[in-house]
């Protein structure tokens, strides 16, 4: 293993605090609301929510195939920096269009245009586009909260979606929402009640699976209790055990008796990785997170060896945050916040569970501005770590972009980090 350190310049983001706590139907959320994704089914067009519980399946898609997010975001509506344009069809969940929105005479008028999803580099896994252009999204599960306006009110649209494929839809009125709220009263609901109330706990679940899922992993580095850096667009290494796929975790959002995120102890010793623990996350509380302690050997059978797992099926680059956790007053009465102080990052490659290179870096580290003398291997690793970016070639979508194409941490990627730290100085993510 080779090991360096070098001291380097970043311009961070700092957190701000103009942040609006809404209620909603499913529990609490952060922030402004999101503008919504469209959706066309059966002759209607739906408002498909978006939102922290709700990432956009065309999020989604980045996120799994572990590719650069390719948009920018301009508004605090609209941090995912697209609206895309679904439709069903024939039980198929297709994506038809992407719209995204720029500013180009640096005023303060929009300028919207639309692309087909092979322009943001969007494929289906098990067949080509149609003659239109739309894409088989079987990439994306899990459950399209929708909504439109009736006469008696709002109606929601649920369709439960596994690998591109509607199993379920369920449509709940206002009028179904009191009934399925009154207390006692769940022995006299009819079958499609009962089915109703079914999708609610799946959403729930899935709510609480995404919103969880963002917490990051804990690692023992150098005899330091330090951060893996994992979350929706870094998934836990955990998950290649599971072949980077939702559904194999066992408590996943389709789980009725028991769901929930999954968050990892890692430890470093002797250039070994080892898993150490996992806990199940959950609960949709700011202050607070629902834990449970999982049994490793459930999860792993006679892969634990003195209370630990040999992570021999991890392999890539990763980022551990040295620091330390404080409780700081957000300067008003009854508030109070965990946040991790990072006082440095180190690189770390790892191989079949190995550790085989490491660079160690401070806190003000910029890695987008090195100096031309940096360490080759430095330089290299960090590299490896950006993820790969879906416009290397121009197209209508990149013409005029190409600093999108070459930096992995996209603009809205740097919002939704900024967004990221406002909820840790909120006392939203605790330790």
């Amino acid at each position: 293993m080779t090991d360096g350190t070098v001291m380097l310049e970043e311009r961070r983001m700092r957190p701000t605090f103009s942040v609006l706590i809404l209620l909603v139907a499913s529990g609490m959320t952060l922030a402004t609301e999101q503008v919504p994704d469209v959706l066309y089914y059966d002759g209607i067009k739906l408002s498909l929510r978006t939102g922290w519980g709700h990432p956009s399946p065309l999020e989604t898609y980045y996120y799994q195939n572990r590719l650069a997010y390719p948009f920018r975001g301009h508004s605090t509506a609209n941090y995912r920096g697209h609206v895309a344009v679904w439709k069903i069809q024939d039980a198929g969940f297709y994506l038809s269009a992407i719209q995204t929105d720029s500013d180009p005479n640096g005023g303060h008028e929009r300028v919207v245009k639309t692309y087909k999803p092979h322009e943001y580099g969007v494929v289906s896994k098990t067949r080509p586009p149609s003659q239109n252009g739309d894409v088989l999204a079987d990439w994306f599960s899990g459950i399209l909260d929708c909504h439109t306006k009736t006469e008696g009110g709002y109606g929601t649209y649920f369709f439960h979606v596994r690998d591109g494929s509607v199993v379920d839809m369920q449509v709940i009125t206002t009028e179904d929402y009191k009934t399925l709220s009154e207390p006692g009263t769940a022995h006299l609901w009819t079958e499609d009640l009962k089915n109703k109330s079914r999708m609610r706990i799946l959403n729930s679940n899935y709510i609480t699976y995404y919103y969880r899922l963002n917490e990051e992993d804990g690692i023992e580095y150098k005899g330091q209790n330090c951060r893996l850096e994992t979350g929706y667009d870094r998934l836990s290494p955990l998950f290649g055990f599971y072949d980077d796929r939702h559904l194999n975790w066992p408590y996943n959002w389709q789980n009725l008796d028991k769901s929930g995120a999954p968050h990892c102890r890692w430890r470093i010793e002797d250039d070994k990785l080892h898993l150490m623990g996992v806990e199940l996350y959950s609960g949709l509380s700011f202050y607070s997170i629902d834990t449970e302690k999982l049994d490793l050997a459930t999860l792993f059978r006679d892969r634990v060896t003195d209370g630990a797992v040999d992570a021999n099926w991890v392999s890539g680059v990763y980022v551990i945050k040295h620091g330390s956790v404080a409780q700081e007053d957000a300067g008003w009465p009854g508030y109070a916040f965990t946040v991790f102080n990072v006082t440095g990052y180190t690189y770390v490659r790892i191989e079949q569970g190995r550790l085989t290179e490491s660079y160690t870096v401070p806190e003000d580290f910029d890695a987008y501005d090195m100096p031309e003398d940096a360490d080759p291997g430095l330089i290299r690793i960090i590299e490896d770590y950006r993820l790969p970016s879906v416009l290397g070639t121009s197209s209508a979508a990149t013409d005029g972009s190409t600093d999108q194409a070459q930096n992995a941490l996209s603009s809205a990627q740097a919002v939704i980090r900024s967004e990221h730290r406002t909820r840790w100085a909120l006392g939203i993510h605790t330790s």
